[in-house]
């Protein structure tokens, strides 16, 4: 009887993690690091959010809402955040996290510029931890956009991800099954 339940529990296992599970919703926040925003304000660049993310300028905290994605390849983000220095912002949104591939722990999304717009952009690198260090892509198109230092690497701050999810129909046939197989194996003791 309890092979029966712990084989049940091994295909329900089995079957969840090989499944990728889709994701509804969430949010994603980012704590900025102190040090780096000091350091943009010093350069002269000022940061605002792109709705529907929000950013505190007080606690240094931005949010971005989850949109969808999969437990195994990728999380997409609305909203975004803007770069202003005199008269020229550059938005930075449409934040995807990569979890597989060439891509894996990089932050990809859109980058626009007046009337430019870049989507695919690497914009920053997943660390230990959940850091974000500013992608080389990223900080090229700074330096070419602001004429300000080189930011590659630079500590951007740490991303706590709450993504919601939803099993597939797949993922709750086999609970159902391992369910139903622990309830035969009770009543049969």
């Amino acid at each position: 009887m309890t092979k029966t339940i712990v084989g049940a529990l091994a295909f329900l296992l089995v079957g969840s993690i090989v499944q990728a599970v889709p994701i509804v919703g969430g949010l994603t926040t980012l704590d900025i690091n102190s040090g780096t925003a000091t350091a943009l304000a010093g350069l002269g660049l000022s940061i605002a959010p792109i709705a529907p993310g929000t950013f505190n300028p007080t606690t240094l905290v931005a949010t971005f809402p989850i949109t969808g994605g999969n437990t195994t390849t990728m999380i997409d983000h609305s909203g975004g955040l803007a770069f202003t220095m005199g008269t020229t912002t550059t938005d930075i949104e449409n934040f995807i996290i990569n979890l597989t591939g060439a891509e894996a722990n990089i932050v990809t999304g859109t980058v626009a510029v007046g009337s430019l717009s870049f989507s695919g952009v690497q914009l920053f690198d997943i660390g230990a931890g959940t850091v974000l260090t500013v992608d080389s892509q990223l900080a090229a198109d700074l330096v070419a956009i602001y004429s300000i230092p080189n930011l590659t690497g630079a500590d951007v701050g740490t991303a706590s991800v709450n993504a919601i999810t939803t099993p597939e129909p797949t993922t709750l046939a086999f609970f159902g099954l391992g369910t139903l197989a622990a309830v035969f194996a009770r009543r049969r003791k």
